[in-house]
C-alpha cells in the first residue's frame, strides 16, 4: 500500500509539474497579458493540491527506503532533497510573486528574470523526478522482462516458513544477494496476478531458483503456499544490488536477523562450492531454533570451512536447557566477543526494518564507519 500511495504522488506531482511548465511557455509565447494572468492564478491555486502531493512523496519515499542501501534507492534519495529545495526556495515563492505581478500587469523585466527562474528550476524538478520514477520502477522489477517457470516443489525448512524451488529460465544469471519479481498466475483462484519481490537463497551453480518466505496472513503467501506442484508462476529479474564487495580483501560479518538470511544463503553456498569460503562470520539471530531456517545446514558448512564462523542467537528462549548457544539480541558486547576488530570488517546487515536500524545504529556507535556498512531491510514479507 505505501508503495502505491508513493507512486501515485509522484505521479500527480510529476504531472502538474509538467503542465504548469508547458503551460507557462505556451501562455508566454503566445498568449495575452490576460491569458498569461490567468495561467499564474491557476498555477498558484494548484499548489495547494502540489504541495500536499510532494510532502507524501516525500515522507513515503523515506520510509520506503530505511534499511535499504541499493545504488538505485540511494541516487533517490539524494535527488529529493534538490526537488524539495527547489519546490520551497524557488517554484513556491515565483507562484505567489508572479501571480501578483501579472496580476496587477506589472509585466516588466523582473517579471521576465523571475521567469526565467521559474522555468529553470521547473526544468530540473521534472528531469530529477522524471529520474526518480524511472528508478521507482526499476526498483519494483515491473520493467523486467518475465519468463514463464515451473513449481518444483514447497518444503516447510522452519516454523511457518515455506522454501519453494523453482526451474530456472535459460539463459538466467544472477549474483548472490540478488532477488526476482514472483508473480501469482493470472488464473489462480487466490491473489491471481499478485506479485512481491523475493530474495534468491539459490546459488547460481544450482540448476533451479530457490525462495524462502514466512507464510504471512496475506494474500500472495497464502495463495503460493496453496499452489500445487507443476504450476507456472511469472518470474522478473534479477533485481537489487545487495551483494558482496568485488574487493573482497577485507573480512566480511553477515548480520541475518530471521528470514534475512536468505540473501546470505545465496552468498554463502557460492562460496563455499567455489573454494572462496573465508574471513566470513554470520551472527543469525531469531526467537527461538524452530523459527532459524537452514541453522543445521550452515552449521555443517561451518564445521567443513574454518575460515567461516556461525554465531546463532535466540532472543526469545523459555527453556535454557533447549539451546546451548549465545542468547538475547546481537549486541556489540557479542560482536567483541567473536570478532578481533569491529573496524577490520565489512558488514553486511539484512532483515526486518526494526533489526536493521538497530544494527546500523549499534556499528555507527561503535565507531563502525559508515562506508563499512551494506544493509537491507525485509518488510511486509
Amino acid at each position: 500500500m505505501k508503495t502505491r500511495i508513493h507512486a501515485i504522488a509522484g505521479a500527480v506531482g510529476l504531472l502538474m509539474i509538467f503542465t504548469f511548465w508547458t503551460s507557462t511557455i505556451i501562455s508566454e509565447l503566445f498568449g495575452s497579458y490576460e491569458t498569461i494572468a490567468a495561467v499564474k492564478g491557476w498555477i498558484l491555486n494548484g499548489m495547494f493540491i502540489l504541495i500536499p502531493a510532494m510532502a507524501i512523496v516525500g515522507g513515503s519515499g523515506m520510509s520506503l527506503g530505511t534499511g535499504r542501501s541499493e545504488k538505485l534507492v540511494s541516487t533517490k534519495k539524494k535527488r529529493m532533497p534538490i526537488i524539495a529545495a527547489n519546490g520551497i526556495l524557488i517554484l513556491l515563492p515565483m507562484a505567489f510573486i508572479l501571480e501578483a505581478k501579472a496580476s496587477a500587469g506589472t509585466f516588466d523585466t523582473l517579471f521576465y528574470v523571475l521567469q526565467g527562474v521559474e522555468l529553470i528550476a521547473g526544468a530540473t524538478n521534472l528531469t530529477l523526478m522524471s529520474l526518480n520514477a524511472r528508478d521507482g520502477v526499476r526498483l519494483t522489477g515491473r520493467n523486467s522482462r518475465a519468463s514463464t517457470v515451473n513449481l518444483l516443489g514447497k518444503e516447510l525448512v522452519a516454523e511457518n516458513t515455506l522454501a519453494i524451488r523453482l526451474t530456472k529460465p535459460a539463459g538466467f544469471s544472477f549474483k548472490p544477494g540478488q532477488a526476482i519479481r514472483l508473480t501469482i498466475p493470472a488464473d489462480a483462484p487466490e491473489a491471481a496476478g499478485e506479485a512481491r519481490i523475493l530474495s534468491i537463497a539459490s546459488a547460481p551453480h544450482e540448476e533451479y531458483l530457490s525462495v524462502i518466505t514466512r507464510l504471512r496472513d496475506s494474500a500472495f503467501k497464502q495463495a503460493l503456499a496453496a499452489l500445487p506442484g507443476g504450476t507456472n508462476l511469472q518470474v522478473a529479474g534479477p533485481l537489487g544490488s545487495f551483494t558482496l564487495d568485488e574487493d573482497q580483501d577485507r573480512p566480511s560479518v553477515f548480520l541475518a536477523g530471521g528470514i534475512g538470511i536468505t540473501p546470505f544463503l545465496s552468498m554463502i553456498s557460492d562460496a563455499d562450492h567455489s573454494g572462496r569460503l573465508s574471513d566470513t562470520t554470520l551472527f543469525y539471530s531469531n526467537r527461538s531454533p524452530a523459527d532459524a531456517v537452514m541453522l543445521k545446514e550452515l552449521q555443517r558448512i561451518s564445521a567443513t570451512n574454518p575460515g567461516f564462523q556461525v554465531i546463532a542467537t535466540m532472543s526469545d528462549i523459555e527453556d535454557s536447557h533447549s539451546w546451548e548457544g549465545e542468547t538475547g539480541r546481537v549486541d556489540i558486547d557479542m560482536l567483541h566477543r567473536h570478532l578481533p576488530d569491529i573496524n577490520d570488517p565489512v558488514f553486511y546487515c539484512v532483515g526486518p526494518s526494526s533489526f536493521v536500524s538497530g544494527m546500523r545504529e549499534m556499528l555507527e556507535n561503535a565507531g563502525v564507519a559508515k562506508e563499512s556498512i551494506r544493509f537491507e531491510q525485509f518488510s511486509g514479507y
